[in-house]
């Protein structure tokens, strides 16, 4: 099973080593394959937007089940989110600070009504997907 991040930045030191630890765990299950895109500096929002999702578009795999992580996403448990992890090819894709062009999107996954740190966001992202392999192989972790 492959699984692709498509994200928007990258991450400090502090958050990348606790991005390694959950990756290290992932790899007995899946292999992570992170793609990272500058973020556009553009004082126009909306050309900002417009030129990330282009980007994101450009860097997604063919034949990936494609996955918005999104405020406006349908939210689900860690039981329902491991479900997800079926397909042979997946990717999640984390925006920029200031989102995507959404209607490019139409699978939407959302976390939480609250808003997190992009860094940190990608941390729970793994985090998540390490659970999820564990609910689905029955390792004590989830519970």
């Amino acid at each position: 099973m492959k699984i692709n991040i498509v994200a928007i930045g990258s991450l400090t030191k502090e958050y990348q080593s606790l991005y390694n630890e959950y990756i290290k765990r992932i790899n007995f299950f899946a292999s992570i394959n992170l793609i990272e895109i500058k973020e556009i500096n553009e004082t126009n929002i909306a050309l900002k937007v417009q030129k990330e999702t282009k980007l994101i578009l450009e860097k997604i795999p063919k034949n990936s089940k494609v996955i918005y992580l999104s405020l406006r996403g349908k939210k689900c448990n860690s039981e329902e989110f491991s479900a997800l992890l079926i397909e042979d090819n997946i990717t999640f894709v984390i925006g920029g600070s200031n989102g995507v062009d959404e209607s490019e999107f139409h699978n939407k996954l959302c976390f939480s009504d609250l808003t997190f740190p992009h860094q940190l966001f990608r941390v729970m992202l793994v985090e998540q997907i390490y659970r999820g392999f564990t609910i689905k192989n029955n390792i004590k972790y989830h519970k």
